[in-house]
């Protein structure tokens, strides 16, 4: 899921966004108690650049897909992980995408999860 308007939050706010989508995900029905498949995505000016942040992102995502960005010369990297979306381990999620994103002078554009139903 893409920021809002585009503009990302302060540092500060990003528990506050994560927050808001968690809450998002229960009001449409997901069953936070279950695992979901977290699609992260973060982007990079160069598709070396993506290889090299999905090499590094492989131990920690389930998979891992690097393609052309929609827009410009940008190359996008998908990684989905599969968790229990919990606030404290979608902050261990989000903490290691974005130090991946500044390690690279990427940018981690957030994240977004499908419904998983309630049984």
């Amino acid at each position: 899921m893409g920021w809002l308007f585009r503009k990302k939050p302060a540092a500060s706010g990003t528990a506050a966004m994560d927050s808001m989508v968690l809450g998002q995900l229960h009001k449409a029905g997901s069953d936070l108690a279950q695992p979901h498949e977290v699609d992260n995505f973060l982007y990079f000016p160069d598709e070396t650049t993506a290889r090299l942040a999905a090499d590094r992102l492989r131990t920690s995502s389930n998979t891992v897909d690097v393609a052309p960005g929609a827009k410009g010369r940008d190359w996008c990297l998908k990684a989905v992980v599969v968790v229990i979306p919990t606030p404290q381990n979608i902050a261990e999620m989000r903490a290691r995408m974005e130090a991946v994103a500044h390690a690279l002078k990427g940018d981690y554009d957030g994240w977004g999860a499908p419904i998983v139903p309630r049984p």
